[in-house]
């Protein structure tokens, strides 16, 4: 006798009933602190840990150990990546052992290395670039494109000069410090409001995907008050 199946209209109703309760549970956060909203984190974050586990194992750590027991002598480096790997796994057991300071260290170094070579390349190479070669005003006046150039110029030494924290008090350095670090008062106002727009940025994609959950619920509620079934 062959097994029952589920028909594919159960599973998109059993996914939209799912998906229903956990969107309630993690609105009702809105009323404080309940068992609904935390069962919803947990399942989130469970959820969330066990998939990016599986696709670590089965997209990079297991077709990398096979080649690897295949060719122990030609694919040393991962031997050596996987040894590291390990060994950062120890501070997940004893944050305070020195076996994971290796690993740590390493990847501070190349993060900031990648860091710092991603921002020249991509960002403050490109304006010098442009700076140099002059404003590309085409299809517009040429006093836009200029005005366009020298803002973005001042913007970025007035930002350099907001990290500029010494202070000499004698000699020509120590007047230099001071016109730098009033200039960096501007350039600190110009971070306040860089960061202020992406706040708000970050704040319309927030309500965008509030009002898609809550015109979910609502249409699911609507079907189900019209006789529709778990539709939306």
């Amino acid at each position: 006798m062959s097994g029952w199946a589920p028909s594919n209209s159960l599973l998109t109703m059993g996914g939209t009933l799912v998906a229903l309760l956990v969107t309630l549970a993690v609105l009702s956060r809105v009323f404080g602190e309940n068992v609904f909203s935390r069962i919803a984190q947990y399942v989130f974050v469970g959820v969330a840990a066990g998939y990016a586990v599986g696709l670590a194992w089965l997209h990079v750590l297991w077709p990398r150990l096979q080649l690897l027991l295949a060719d122990p002598a030609g694919r040393w480096p991962t031997a050596v990546f996987m040894i590291l790997g390990v060994l950062l796994l120890v501070r997940g057991v004893r944050p305070s052992s020195p076996l994971g300071d290796a690993p740590v260290s390493i990847l501070l170094g190349v993060g900031a290395g990648l860091a710092l070579v991603g921002g020249v390349r991509g960002t403050l190479a490109p304006q010098v670039v442009s700076a140099v070669s002059g404003p590309q005003t085409a299809g517009q006046p040429g006093w836009l494109g200029i005005a366009t150039l020298v803002t973005m110029a001042l913007a970025t030494v007035f930002t350099l000069a907001a990290f500029h924290y010494q202070r000499r008090s004698t000699g020509l350095a120590s007047y230099v410090d001071r016109i730098v670090q009033e200039l960096g008062l501007i350039g600190r106002r110009l971070i306040m409001l860089a960061l202020g727009a992406a706040l708000a940025g970050a704040w319309l994609a927030f309500f965008a995907a509030l009002q898609g959950r809550v015109g979910f619920v609502y249409r699911v509620i609507a079907n189900l008050a019209a006789g529709k079934g778990l539709w939306p």
